[in-house]
């Protein structure tokens, strides 16, 4: 299979179309483990799996040997920082005192129904999430604390623990996968 992908990506780099395309359908299980692995979300999966067509063509366009690396895994580390951008873009926050008028806020348009039952459901679902980070390991606390409390980039996060990127990266991964399936 290497042998019939590495001539795929030869042919491919030399402009031939038939072959990219043939290349790109056989590398489609690994977008499809991409996916669920990094952006598990099934109503996007069309777009997510077009997404990862354009990841390998642009790995297709990019690739060089002499680098000393293997094409699919170089496919694969481009489609997780794909989709793990994705997904941290999903979840940028915005802030309520952003102003949208002259003089309005987004928090001026937010209904006042805040009820003492929504306080309690809140107040558990925080105690329930805080039980979840206990449950950590402490590089896993501290790199989620760092992060989403503190707002502190992942390449900070590296500096102060004194740890690759990729390592600070699959830790949050992991944390998280760990509170969701807590969660669930």
């Amino acid at each position: 299979m290497y042998k019939e992908i590495n001539s795929l990506l030869a042919q491919s780099q030399r402009g031939d179309r038939k072959a990219k395309e043939k290349l790109a359908l056989k590398l489609k299980p690994l977008i499809l483990s991409s996916i669920k692995r990094y952006y598990n979300k099934a109503t996007l999966y069309d777009d997510l799996i077009q997404e990862g067509y354009e990841v390998v063509l642009r790995c297709i366009r990019d690739y060089n040997k002499s680098k000393n690396a293997y094409f699919l895994g170089y496919v694969k580390t481009m489609l997780m920082y794909h989709y793990l951008d994705k997904h941290e873009k999903k979840y940028n926050q915005v802030s309520i005192n952003k102003p949208i008028g002259d003089e309005i806020e987004i928090i001026d348009t937010i209904a006042d129904d805040y009820s003492l039952e929504d306080s309690v459901v809140m107040d558990h679902d925080i105690k329930t999430l805080w039980d979840n980070i206990s449950n950590l390991t402490d590089r896993q606390k501290t790199v989620i604390l760092l992060y989403y409390i503190k707002g502190i980039s992942l390449k900070e996060i590296c500096k102060r623990l004194n740890v690759s990127y990729r390592t600070v990266v699959n830790t949050k991964v992991y944390a998280i996968e760990k509170i969701k399936a807590n969660l669930l």
